[in-house]
């Protein structure tokens, strides 16, 4: 692969200079090395916002090249200003080998993402609907933890609403897993993510939905709301039969 192959065309025109700039620095430092990059996640949603949200991407080497990743550390800060995310590093044995223990994080990249350089190996994955229930019961769970312990740290509300804010982006990942294995489509944007699963649902997810609709905000209330909804969502994905 060399520069010429680079295709940035799908992506929203303000991040193409940025994406192609991260995929020349790959190939450059790379080389035969790389196999392919892809970008995925809230990018390529109708809610993408380049100002608050970062671009996520994945890299499939041949092998794994810590040597590689040593070089590219340099350029963290010059990426990190364009609003770069560190690449995820695979290799394709390595996918393939991780459909079991990581299914949601790939099945997310698999339907939400967009090839900027090489083959892709992601759109022909299969996963197992008893693994991917098994992870997004454990994701859910940790979530809730995660929530607790964030609480007690969150000595001002001004702390809450980025707690928040982190918890959404995991909880939409497995948002879109359960309506996978519900064979259910999971729209454009988060807003339709949730609404689809409220459609499974005999309850509305009505603290998931404010956080969207007020990302900003954090208080008591606001936290208390998306608990109840992440714990309920909890017990109905245990009683999923994969």
């Amino acid at each position: 692969m060399n520069k010429s192959d680079i295709n940035v065309s799908s992506l929203p025109e303000s991040v193409q200079p940025a994406v192609r700039n991260l995929a020349e620095l790959l190939l450059d430092l790379a080389s035969d090395n790389l196999q392919a990059l892809a970008v995925f996640g809230s990018l390529l949603s109708e809610d993408f916002d380049p100002k608050r949200m970062s671009i996520r991407s994945v890299a499939v080497l041949e092998k794994m090249d810590l040597a590689l990743l040593d070089r590219l550390r340099s350029h963290g800060p010059r990426l990190g200003r364009r609003r770069l995310q560190a690449p995820l590093f695979m290799t394709e044995r390595y996918i393939d080998q991780s459909r079991d223990s990581f299914p949601v994080e790939l099945l997310e990249i698999q339907r939400l993402h967009a090839m900027v350089l090489g083959q892709d190996c992601f759109e022909s994955l299969e996963f197992s609907r008893s693994d991917v229930r098994l992870q997004c019961e454990r994701e859910l769970k940790a979530n809730l933890i995660t929530l607790r312990q964030g609480l007690l740290s969150a000595h001002k509300d001004a702390f809450i609403g980025p707690l928040l804010a982190a918890a959404m982006e995991q909880i939409l990942r497995v948002l879109r897993a359960v309506l996978w294995l519900k064979d259910v489509e999971s729209g454009p944007n988060a807003a339709a993510v949730v609404l689809a699963v409220e459609g499974l649902l005999d309850w509305k997810l009505a603290g998931l939905k404010n956080c969207l609709a007020e990302p900003a905000k954090g208080s008591f209330k606001q936290f208390e709301q998306v608990y109840r909804d992440i714990e309920s969502l909890s017990k109905y994905v245990n009683e999923i039969s994969a």
